[in-house]
């Protein structure tokens, strides 16, 4: 046991990015981040990095009274690049873009964001993970999606854009690279 121990030491000390599992792909020319490492997007549900303030706009505002609210960098419309579309019963109707703004505005100024607006919005669920949520950005070439119940697809729960799925990489690589002082910083201590 004692020599399994001292060539799994020396075999840390000359191969610090590979194991002895992991260097035949690397020489292979394969990029091994870590031994074995879980995704942390397919074991991070929607619901826990969701932005739970949906920015919503009501579809009868005005596109010139939307772009005078995000020109004076109104916080409820300037916090994200896309609007979740509003009817009346505050139900989910459609997605309007900052960019999709400027372009309806010089076709109609007059319009209305409901006129405006993208009523076709991939959606994504609480339950969902990230993996499933940003396979639906990807797929459908989309930056944002409106977090809806199963029950009712118009009633909005949440936002999910992609500094949410960003942000929950970038916890489990803090997870994975700050070292924690664990029981030998407390041994210390106590033999003091």
């Amino acid at each position: 046991m004692l020599v399994c121990v001292i060539a799994d030491v020396i075999a840390m000390l000359l191969m610090p990015k590979a194991s002895i599992m992991t260097e035949k792909l690397r020489r292979r020319g394969m990029r091994i981040h870590q031994d074995y490492e879980v995704d942390v997007l397919q074991h991070t549900q929607v619901s826990e990095t969701m932005d739970d303030f949906a920015p919503t706009i009501s579809g009868d505002v005005t596109l010139g009274d939307l772009a005078d609210r995000i020109g004076r960098g109104d916080p409820e419309v300037s916090r994200h690049q896309g609007m979740l579309v509003l009817d009346s019963e505050s139900k989910l109707v459609g997605i309007i873009t900052r960019s999709g703004v400027l372009r309806a505005l010089e076709q109609n100024p007059s319009g209305t964001v409901l006129d405006s607006c993208s009523r076709n919005v991939v959606v994504t669920y609480l339950d969902e993970t990230l993996h499933e949520a940003s396979e639906k950005m990807l797929r459908y070439n989309v930056g944002r999606l409106p977090v809806v119940d199963r029950g009712d697809q118009r009633h909005v729960l949440g936002y999910l854009g992609r500094p949410g799925i960003m942000a929950a990489r970038m916890r489990n690589l803090n997870d994975e690279y700050v070292r924690e002082a664990g029981w030998f910083k407390g041994f210390r201590r106590n033999a003091s």
